[in-house]
């Protein structure tokens, strides 16, 4: 009996450690392919809500992109130090989903004392609603001491930062907001590295 006891309690010991060692693997999150295969077949199921979180993973996944795509249309100017901000996916997936997909890609660059700070924020109804208004007022851009820039169909206002900066603020298609701050540099100096070809760049992660 004593030795029917120890075996059990040998037993028992190793199937506590073998589950306490067990790990599960990271999810992969699904590509927009499958989420979208996934909703569909939620829809023909009638399964709405399953269809709605496979959808909302299939722009999870379209951002992801969109901001590498951003990222990579923006200016890398030779000699100059580039650095971009890590993304706290899980605030963006929220705030994605509480604003219809917007999201913000941060990049900054440095050379010597001179730096320009670049944020892009995309796909924000809240742009349509403030500043597509100021940016076709003339008349409001230069009584707050702005320039209007026009980038073929875009526009943007360009106005002294304090004593040696400047700030560039670029508006795409009244969604998408391209805000530039500069230090130690003069408007023609920023206006070249934010030239229309980097607007032409950016229209195919941006267009319409």
């Amino acid at each position: 009996m004593r030795t029917v006891l120890i075996t059990v309690a040998v037993l028992g010991s190793l199937l506590v450690s073998t589950l306490a060692q067990e790990r599960s693997a990271p999810k992969k999150p699904p590509t927009f392919a499958e989420s979208v295969e996934t909703a569909k077949k939620a829809v023909e199921a009638d399964k709405l809500g399953a269809a709605i979180a496979a959808l909302q993973a299939a722009l999870t996944d379209l951002q992801k992109k969109q901001r590498v795509a951003v990222l990579t249309a923006l200016p890398k100017p030779d000699g100059w130090q580039v650095e971009d901000q890590a993304v706290d996916e899980q605030a963006e997936t929220l705030t994605a989903g509480m604003l219809g997909g917007t999201f913000a890609a941060t990049r900054h660059y440095s050379q010597g004392e001179k730096s320009m700070h670049v944020e892009v924020t995309a796909n924000s109804p809240l742009l349509q609603m403030g500043l597509a208004a100021l940016f076709n007022n003339q008349a409001l851009i230069t009584a707050d001491g702005g320039e209007l820039v026009k980038y073929g169909q875009h526009k943007a206002i360009l106005k002294k930062s304090g004593d040696k900066g400047q700030e560039l603020s670029i508006l795409m298609y009244d969604a998408h907001l391209i805000k530039v701050t500069s230090e130690g540099m003069t408007a023609d100096e920023l206006l070249k590295v934010f030239d229309q070809a980097c607007i032409d760049r950016l229209e195919k992660p941006l267009g319409r």
